[in-house]
């Protein structure tokens, strides 16, 4: 059986331990108690009585090692456009956004526009 096929597998078939094993891969600020709630179909709870930061995990942990690698491709096969961010700027871009939140705690909606380079 392919690589692929064994991990598709293991995600299926021993789902818990499977997941357990893949939530090691990024940081927690609180571990989770179970990995899934399913006791309300179809409504399922993900790591539950974890606590965790995604954008620590997706851009801010991999800035010292790989700030200049690419972390977000962007390419439309509509438009023709393509652009990339590397993680640092990806993580300024990020910052950016947030200061603008920051600055409007009013709880207004707020829409953010990425443009390519």
């Amino acid at each position: 059986m392919g690589a692929y096929q064994e991990f598709h597998r293991r995600s299926i078939e021993e789902r818990d331990a499977f997941w357990s094993e893949e939530a090691k891969l990024i940081d927690w600020h609180r571990p989770f108690d179970q990995v899934l709630d399913y006791s309300r179909p179809p409504f399922a709870r993900w790591f539950v009585g974890g606590l965790t930061n995604l954008c620590y995990n997706a851009v801010d942990r991999h800035l010292a090692a790989r700030g200049d690698q690419k972390a977000l491709v962007y390419i439309s096969t509509e438009t023709g456009q393509d652009c990339s961010y590397t993680f640092r700027e990806l993580s300024a871009e990020v910052n950016r956004c947030a200061a603008v939140i920051a600055s409007r705690a009013s709880g207004a909606a707020i829409a953010f526009s990425f443009t390519c380079r």
